[in-house]
């Protein structure tokens, strides 16, 4: 015969909701809500010298490093060829057509 334990049933404890945030939640909710740098220019490296990417690009690329995101596909006048390029903000490339091109995030003083 075996020896078999029989544990006591759990209580569940229900606890109401405060009615104010707690301040561990404010706090989070803050930490969320990080502005946008407005002042930045996304640059790549081609043929010898940096090249703006297009203006609508520089928002999809913060949104994917803010949040934690590893590549974000992006349409961009400078290459034409193919719908969409793939952008690797976190690790400061892009590939196109199977080439890596260098990218960088540069900061423009306000004006």
């Amino acid at each position: 015969m075996s020896n078999i334990n029989t544990l006591p049933p759990i209580k569940v404890l229900v606890q109401d909701k405060p009615s104010t945030p707690s301040k561990y939640i404010i706090h989070r909710q803050q930490i969320k809500k990080k502005p946008h740098i407005q002042n930045a220019q996304w640059l790549f490296f081609k043929d010898y010298r940096w090249i703006p990417l297009d203006s609508v690009n520089h928002g999809k690329l913060e949104d994917a490093i803010l949040s934690k995101g590893i590549f974000v596909d992006i349409r961009d006048s400078h290459f034409p060829q193919v719908p969409k390029v793939r952008v690797f903000p976190e690790l400061d490339y892009l590939s196109y057509l199977g080439i890596r091109y260098k990218i960088s995030k540069v900061l423009l003083p306000d004006v």
